[in-house]
């Protein structure tokens, strides 16, 4: 079985077999330490293209391989809050995320671009 990182030179998805301690990237030929297992990963959307996005929480941002927009990293506990567009329930969601489905009512309120993260693309 296979698990994936993200390569700290590249910013690309590399694919590894368990069990593995580092990893080389193909394109860049960096040498990725493996996260200790439980180690947290966090995903985001790419901002450039939408492609999901794997990465070690606390690093600050991830170039997309697709792409290769950089995308800041949201920094850990960022929760914001909004009222539930239809029942007024206080809803909690990431910082950064563009909608938010309330556990109540079930109705999706759209957060708008108040809060929104916007890529940081370097050519």
């Amino acid at each position: 079985m296979q698990s994936q990182i993200v390569c700290s030179g590249c910013g690309s998805n590399l694919l590894y077999p368990r069990g593995a301690t580092n990893v080389c990237c193909a394109l860049c030929n960096t040498i990725t330490q493996v996260p200790l297992p439980g180690m947290d990963m966090g995903q985001l959307i790419c901002g450039g293209c939408r492609t999901l996005l794997m990465y070690a929480r606390g690093g600050t941002s991830v170039r997309c391989s697709c792409c290769h927009t950089l995308n800041l990293a949201p920094a850990p506990n960022q929760i914001a809050h909004i009222n539930c567009g239809h029942c007024r329930t206080t809803l909690m969601y990431p910082y950064g995320a563009p909608s938010v489905k309330c556990a109540i009512c079930q109705y999706v309120t759209n957060v708008g671009t108040g809060n929104a993260r916007a890529p940081f693309c370097v050519t």
